[in-house]
């Protein structure tokens, strides 16, 4: 009796270390992500492998497909991401024998522009989303804050008010998010307004991801970073020998996104033949590739953003008014970060619980840092909010981001950090922003446009608006 007494109670013992260990496993799983990158490019695969790693992800990496799936079956991935040409076996392959194994992983494409439409193929069998390669780590870690938004466990210690990644609690907010219930389900288009920065594009995401067309394809294009000749035809594709160079036939990513969801960014740089276009599939549902005779109806939802003021667009003609009317039907308008002051203590907190930098380091603010971003006025919204904690995570030698150091980031100091009231415009304000940053950049476009939290074309545009000059 004693010996099966000693040997329950070990067997119990061992249980205790089991049930400690899982629970050890499940806590420790809030704070870290696996991460596996399956491409066949030595020098990509390895850059954004040792990017992530010091960004406290864990990650595997391989160069063939057969590979990727043999460390699938014997360690656990949240994010996978698949480039769609390799010799041994294509991504869509990938994809699916992964998915087999781990139904719960995400994976994202990774492919040329060229190839874009054929990634459509991976969206159907369950492909998360895709990149377009050349891809910077910036990109490949904003899909990876995603997929960590929308998991159904809460990760660290977030704060409540939290929707799709959206974050606040004031009125203003609010209300955006009681407009994306009513029309996330509708099948009209839906036009989103708001400055840089503001958070367009999330919203664009919870629009489907809280839709019906969750489980379809969400696709993004940018219409300032296209030329209208490939804006087009990335928009409806053309079947081979439409032009000179069109050695096969292309889906565009009308057809690519079938049932799902396509995210039309800055439509106000979309010029006016390609706006025609659009206004006929918004129309009719139905479209013709380049070249191509056959019409084809497929089933997608647009949601597109500005930010310009349409209504001064359309004023302008620069912008059709039958266009905008048929947009307009369902209107979400994003207010900047300095009308909902509010939401930037629940913005910080959700920040820090989300980035795994702050997590590696528990980070947190020091007294009167709070009323150092309160009184900012944030000219680039909720993105220069994030880009300065995250410069301030990496400029901080503790765990703690001291006013010291968020006064040497902003970029406006003095009475705005103090306060008191400007006698300035906006408009005056963001110039000596812009200014400020271009001369600690030693005026490099590119990393001054990083510096603020907009892109580079945006910047450029602005340099132009302000009549800014090197000194």
């Amino acid at each position: 009796m004693g010996g099966v007494l000693k040997r329950g109670s070990r067997l119990g013992i061992e249980k205790t270390k089991i049930s400690r260990l899982f629970y050890l496993y499940l806590f420790l799983k809030r704070f870290y992500m696996n991460i596996l990158i399956v491409d066949d490019d030595n020098i990509f695969r390895k850059h954004i492998s040792k990017a992530l790693m010091r960004r406290s992800y864990k990650v595997a990496s391989t160069d063939n497909g057969k590979e990727a799936v043999h460390i699938a079956a014997d360690m656990p991935f949240d994010v996978a991401f698949v480039d769609m040409k390799m010799p041994d076996m294509n991504g869509i392959d990938v994809i699916r024998e992964l998915k087999d194994i781990q139904p719960q992983l995400k994976s994202i494409i990774l492919t040329g522009y060229g190839s874009i439409a054929n990634a459509v193929e991976a969206m159907k069998i369950g492909a998360y989303n895709y990149l377009t390669k050349p891809c910077a780590i910036e990109e490949i870690e904003a899909v990876i804050r995603t997929v960590r938004s929308h998991e159904p466990e809460t990760r660290g210690q977030k704060p409540s008010g939290i929707y799709h990644g959206m974050a606040g609690n004031s009125q203003k907010i609010q209300k955006v998010i009681t407009a994306i219930r009513k029309v996330k389900d509708s099948p009209f288009p839906v036009l989103i307004c708001g400055e840089s920065g503001t958070g367009k594009e999330l919203t664009a995401r919870a629009i489907h991801f809280d839709s019906i067309r969750r489980d379809k394809p969400f696709i993004a294009i940018n219409c300032a970073s296209l030329k209208p000749e490939l804006l087009e035809n990335e928009l409806f594709g053309h079947l081979k020998g439409a032009f000179t160079g069109a050695t096969d036939n292309k889906d565009g990513l009308l057809k690519v996104g079938d049932g799902g969801t396509l995210f039309i960014d800055e439509i106000g740089d979309m010029n006016l033949t390609v706006q025609a276009s659009l206004l006929r599939f918004l129309e009719t549902g139905i479209f013709r590739p380049l070249g191509g005779i056959r019409e084809i109806k497929v089933d997608v939802r647009i949601v597109a953003a500005i930010n310009k003021d349409i209504e001064e667009e359309v004023m302008g003609k620069r912008f059709r008014h039958d266009l905008y009317y048929r947009l307009n039907v369902c209107r979400v308008d994003m207010p900047p970060l300095r009308d909902r002051k509010e939401d930037i203590p629940i913005l910080v907190k959700y920040f820090l619980a989300s980035s795994p930098l702050a997590q590696n380091k528990s980070m947190t603010i020091s007294d009167g840092v709070m009323d150092m971003f309160t009184a900012y006025n944030w000219p680039g919204n909720v993105r220069e909010l994030f880009n300065a904690l995250s410069r301030a995570m990496l400029l901080s030698n503790e765990s703690v981001i001291t006013k010291g150091i968020i006064n040497s980031i902003l970029p406006i100091k003095s009475s705005v950090l103090k306060g008191a009231h400007l006698s300035s415009s906006l408009d005056d304000m963001e110039k000596q922003c812009i200014l400020e940053c271009l001369n600690t950049n030693n005026w490099n476009i590119t990393r001054t446009a990083i510096a603020i939290g907009i892109d580079r074309r945006t910047l450029q545009r602005k340099i132009a608006k302000y009549q800014i000059s090197k000194q």
